[in-house]
């Protein structure tokens, strides 16, 4: 209500008098984040369930509703001077970065098919809208429609599944097909020249595992998608590229997140009809990880925009964090949490870093990075810092986030999958290094005129103190996570 009460007060505001709103619209957003981080851990205590149990307030979605509402304020303040942006609608920028925050927050608490797929589609719309918002760049243009049409064929294939297990269960509610699906019994029948399946009660032959892992599949292809694993990560190179910069930050993390947040959600509540997945579901969602990661690096390593790399980046560390879910135990479904919250640290700075860098040499090319070093050498630190951090580099946040989630595969036993994380970070090294390279490296030419903003100065700092802090005393985001996940599926 915080969110969807500012969003509206932010444009009534620009009715008023659009000066005033457009002035102040960075500044109330980051108020009205920070108000809505405060009324969500006061809640952390006390779990509580809205809409006849569609919406559950619990520590699971307290952390996410954290990390969305510092995703916001640092986006805001990324945005308050971002040139591209100067003359734009500014205040309904701020309504719709708000209003998203506000789905993507509803992804975290929904418990209710019906509400989860509305609130994926809340989100998507209004990203293809921030995606495609600089007006009059064909690039920004050409991002939002096609963040449009990949989103809208991987949602209806999510539909699809959705409107499986509710065939199969008649319920939309997942504690209610979690208890449902394993007990239903099918017939067949002929009506005509069709062929289908009703449940029936005392029906010979129980739900054959494929139906499920059809389910399972389809709703897979649109979560996917919204976490930009391979092969649903088309959208992602493209969209980074052409959206403004802010906008990329805020998409890599905030609904990279909330996707990650639904399918914990999933496999958390409906743990028990999932191991009805034909080959164990595990292995599907594996080979995904195992998947983005390769293809992540290895094509990450041949760009020479800097926004595109750090999309296969996304898609690199999207397949890391997967990994988490593959591990099927209490550490794992932990780990997610705190690799989540650790890579909105790292990627924020890392974007808003490339933002500022871009504002002030005008592009994005690896060549204009060349003497970063000697002509910024605060910005360009801190860029080395977020980049290392996001290869893992100890002490920095990156080297934690990966750590957990090795510690919770080699408790396993998942040793491959292990070894293949480790390559795939070392190759990713080598990625970032291709951006540090030219910064020391390279000659200067010419000198900058334009200065840093001071809010995304203020947003700079805030990341590049939590990468650092983070991976010095990691200890009470791990507690903080562990204690959000054992409620949820303590037989593990």
């Amino acid at each position: 209500m915080i969110l969807a009460g500012g969003a509206v007060l932010l444009v009534a505001a620009s009715a008023a008098s659009r000066r005033f709103a457009g002035a102040v619209a960075p500044y109330f957003t980051v108020a009205v984040a920070a108000a809505t981080a405060v009324a969500a851990l006061v809640l952390w205590r006390e779990p509580a369930v809205s809409w006849f149990g569609a919406l559950t307030v619990d520590p699971f979605f307290v952390i996410f509703a954290v990390i969305f509402c510092a995703a916001l304020a640092l986006v805001a303040l990324l945005s308050a001077r971002y040139a591209p942006l100067e003359g734009s609608d500014r205040p309904e920028y701020y309504a719709l970065l708000i209003m998203v925050t506000c789905a993507v927050s509803f992804m975290a608490s929904a418990t209710n098919l019906v509400l989860i797929y509305v609130a994926i589609e809340f989100s998507s719309i209004l990203s293809y809208v921030l995606v495609g918002y600089i007006r009059g760049d064909r690039f920004s243009a050409e991002a939002g429609l096609k963040y449009f049409l990949y989103g809208a064929a991987a949602s209806a294939v999510m539909l699809l599944g959705f409107g499986l297990l509710y065939g199969m269960t008649g319920a939309t509610d997942l504690a209610a097909i979690a208890r449902s699906l394993p007990r239903v019994e099918w017939a067949f029948g002929s009506w005509g020249y069709l062929t289908f399946l009703a449940p029936v009660t005392g029906a010979a032959a129980t739900l054959p595992p494929e139906f499920v892992f059809l389910a399972f599949a389809l709703i897979l292809v649109g979560l996917g998608y919204k976490i930009s694993a391979v092969p649903f990560h088309m959208w992602a190179p493209d969209a980074y590229q052409g959206a403004p910069t802010p906008i990329a930050a805020f998409l890599s993390v905030a609904s990279k997140a909330s996707g990650f947040a639904v399918i914990l959600r999933l496999v958390l509540t409906l743990h028990a009809p999932l191991d009805m997945v034909y080959g164990g579901w595990t292995k599907y969602l594996a080979a995904l990880a195992v998947a983005s990661m390769v293809f992540g690096v290895l094509v990450g390593i041949v760009q020479k925009d800097v926004r595109r790399l750090l999309a296969y980046s996304s898609i690199a560390h999207a397949g890391f964090a997967l990994l988490g879910v593959v591990a099927d135990t209490h550490l794992g479904f932990a780990s997610v949490l705190v690799y989540l919250a650790l890579y909105a640290a790292m990627n924020i700075g890392a974007f808003g870093t490339v933002a500022v860098i871009g504002h002030v040499t005008g592009g994005y090319d690896l060549k204009d990075y060349a003497g970063m070093g000697k002509r910024h050498p605060i910005l360009a630190a801190a860029l080395a810092v977020f980049l290392l951090a996001l290869a893992g580099i100890p002490p920095l946040a990156g080297f934690f986030a990966k750590f957990y989630i090795l510690a919770a595969l080699i408790a396993r036993d998942y040793i491959f999958l292990a070894v293949v994380a480790i390559l795939a970070s070392v190759v990713a090294l080598f990625m970032y290094a291709r951006v540090l390279k030219p910064m020391y490296f390279g000659k200067a030419e010419g000198e900058d005129m334009r200065r840093v903003s001071p809010a995304a100065a203020v947003a700079l700092l805030i990341c590049f103190i939590f990468t650092v802090l983070l991976g010095v005393w990691p200890q009470p985001l791990v507690a903080w996570a562990k204690a959000a996940v054992v409620p949820l599926l303590p037989r593990i």
